[in-house]
């Protein structure tokens, strides 16, 4: 004798199935496009090349593309290249430097210096600072830091150019 059940479970499964399938391809037509992508949204920059020139990686959101291109290490002192694809602009970042310590940045074409912009560590400032951007669009940038806390050495070191 066949129970008169199996016709309901069998049709109940395949209800369930359809539900499932259904909601897996759902999405509420009130989600945000964030949400539902997951990537938050930047800030535009504010500059492009010659326009950073003297200005704050942060400030004109340069830094939310920026890469490190290279860094050295100087007596614990750590001097970074910084460089914005958007922004074509670049920067010294200095970690772990004393008052009077000195970073900067310069851009160089045929050889010869363009420009350089330079922070010098203050006690107020802690131990990590940043020099305003240069241009480097169709230019080589560096990063140097130097002091004169090494006996008998200026205690410079420079990042490659880039």
């Amino acid at each position: 004798m066949m129970s008169k059940r199996r016709p309901a479970v069998a049709f109940a499964a395949v209800l369930i199935t359809a539900v499932t399938a259904a909601s897996a391809v759902y999405t509420p037509a009130q989600a945000a496009p964030e949400a539902a992508t997951g990537t938050p949204t930047k800030a535009p920059a504010t500059c492009f090349a010659a326009s950073c020139h003297g200005l704050d990686p942060i400030e004109t959101h340069c830094v939310d593309d920026a890469v490190t291109i290279d860094d050295v290490v100087l007596d614990g002192r750590i001097v970074r290249l910084r460089y914005s694809a958007q922004c074509r602009a670049a920067w010294a970042q200095l970690w772990y430097g004393k008052p009077g310590d000195r970073a900067y940045v310069r851009t160089v074409e045929n050889g010869q210096t363009v420009a350089v912009n330079s922070i010098t560590v203050m006690p107020w400032n802690g131990t990590s600072v940043y020099t305003p951007m240069v241009n480097d669009k169709d230019l080589k940038a560096q990063a140097c830091t130097e002091f004169d806390h090494l006996p008998g050495d200026t205690g410079t070191k420079c990042t490659i150019f880039y």
